[in-house]
């Protein structure tokens, strides 16, 4: 009996590490939230494809994102994210952000490129990980806590989906109160994840983006959107903007 049993455990955990979730395979969106004097949610996403070095990258809008120079690309044999970013004065450098085939107690060096989080996180272990069920399918959690003196983070990621902090911080902790936490995420504008502690609703903005340009294009088209102090943008939640058409 005891035999039966133990083969019983080994092959419902090897079913979890064999249904890796991607991350790239579709349009990606994440709605950040911060509520420092009021809550406020940006937005970014994935738009569109380059390559380069002979990876293949989705590049990142939106958010602090707007200047298109930040792309990521997936491993999928190896579970592991990296991100390439235009280094100020230098070429452009790729990072590693994320690796999920990670397992409880295994260590790993995070930086964190051009965030509000220190670039040199350090050593992080595996403290825990578990299985949640996301839109009927199971995605592998995993709880980070730092190995430094020095830094007092605890990062949260989700398979498929990233940091629970900001995108390119996988050592930073999500905080609402601080740099932000993910309130939800879309893949192909299908609600995927959320967490709605700070925000009523979840709601597709590339996907009330796209309709409002392609909406009556025989009469009107817009041209620009820009703030109120006429600087060029991209569409974000919570925020005055001017459309020109």
């Amino acid at each position: 009996m005891f035999r039966v049993n133990l083969i019983i455990i080994l092959f419902y955990n090897l079913g979890y590490s064999q249904n890796y979730q991607q991350m790239l395979n579709a349009h990606s969106e994440w709605h950040l939230t911060s509520c420092n004097n009021g809550c406020i949610t940006d937005v970014y996403y994935t738009d569109g494809d380059t390559n380069f070095n002979n990876y293949n990258y989705k590049i990142l809008n939106g958010f602090h994102y707007i200047s298109k120079t930040f792309w990521i690309r997936e491993n999928i044999q190896e579970q592991k994210i990296y991100m390439s970013y235009q280094n100020p004065g230098f070429e452009r450098r790729e990072v590693l952000l994320y690796d999920f085939s990670l397992e409880v107690g295994d260590t790993i060096y995070l930086t964190n490129p051009i965030s509000p989080f220190s670039f040199i996180s350090g050593d992080f272990t595996v403290d825990s990980i578990e299985y949640i069920l996301l839109n009927n399918i199971y995605h592998k959690k995993i709880n980070l806590i730092s190995l430094g003196n020095t830094i007092n983070e605890s990062p949260i990621w989700i398979e498929g989906i990233g940091s629970l902090s900001m995108i390119n911080a996988p050592g930073g902790t999500p905080n609402v109160n601080g740099a932000g936490k993910l309130s939800c995420y879309f893949k192909n504008n299908t609600l995927i994840y959320f967490q709605m502690d700070s925000i009523s609703s979840c709601n597709s903005i590339t996907t009330n983006l796209n309709e409002t340009l392609s909406e009556n294009t025989t009469e009107k088209k817009i041209i620009k959107i820009t703030d109120i102090l006429l600087r060029d943008v991209h569409f974000k939640k919570n925020k005055m903007l001017l459309y020109f058409y």
